[in-house]
């Protein structure tokens, strides 16, 4: 039986693919909802940029909820630099028209992990943390309710991609990584060398643009990140994708 999900994410050409193959995985995953969060660009562009991935994969049916627009303590920092103004620059996608849904994210996940069976739901965050840690502050009691929280987090043999000790998400929001690490929620976490393991490459690309695939013209996704940075993070080999291992690339 597929695993149900909630996915929690910054669109960011690295989580659109993300998004894209896990809704190509119906036979190990049901996504239930996608929430959005400020991180890779302002909270505007990751809802318009999910609104976008989500009807390229055909799933406009899908519900997605805007969740919080900059991190608990802090001023927002965001990565253009790595993915463009607009967070998803490269693909020529159409301007969405699928509906956000009025209720906040984080008022949905409260609701919805109240709702549910405990343990019957994971939740899958591919951005700072800001929130899933607001949802277990503002309500402690989902906790022990949630099956497991999959979270592209740290770093364990590499330096960094923000600061020598610090990757992306939990630089952007460190107090809602603290409140999610010490929640008890059991936690596997994906650091950054994982997704070094798993890069987009040239060859890879073009596999994709000779695949049939329900998601129109999947091969859009596959757009160049600025050469500088494939150089410094990889040694030239591909560019660094917040993918799983099981990709069929």
């Amino acid at each position: 039986m597929p695993r149900k999900i909630i996915i929690d994410t910054d669109p960011g050409q690295d989580d659109a693919v993300a998004l894209l193959l896990a809704l190509a995985s119906a036979e190990d995953v049901e996504v239930l909802a996608v929430v959005t969060v400020a991180g890779n660009v302002p909270l505007s562009h990751t809802t318009a940029n999910a609104r976008q991935v989500l009807e390229l994969a055909g799933r406009p049916d899908l519900p997605l909820y805007a969740g919080c627009a900059r991190p608990m303590r802090r001023r927002l920092v965001t990565a253009e630099h790595v993915h463009g103004p607009t967070g998803l620059d490269g693909p020529d996608l159409p301007a969405p028209t699928m509906p956000v849904q009025s209720r906040h994210g984080v008022q949905y996940l409260i609701e919805t992990f109240r709702q549910a069976e405990p343990g019957a739901i994971t939740l899958v965050t591919l951005g700072p943390l800001t929130n899933v840690a607001m949802a277990l502050v503002q309500a402690p009691d989902i906790a022990p309710r949630i099956r497991e929280i999959v979270a592209v987090l740290g770093t364990w043999s590499e330096n960094g991609n923000i600061t020598p000790a610090a990757a992306f998400n939990e630089y952007v929001d460190p107090e809602a990584a603290d409140v999610v690490l010490t929640s008890g929620i059991p936690l596997t976490m994906v650091p950054m060398d994982v997704t070094h393991q798993c890069l987009t490459t040239p060859p890879g690309c073009r596999r994709y643009a000779r695949t049939t695939t329900p998601a129109p013209s999947r091969r859009r996704t596959c757009s160049p990140f600025p050469r500088p940075l494939i150089s410094r993070s990889t040694g030239g080999r591909g560019r660094p994708c917040t993918i799983p291992a099981r990709s069929p690339i």
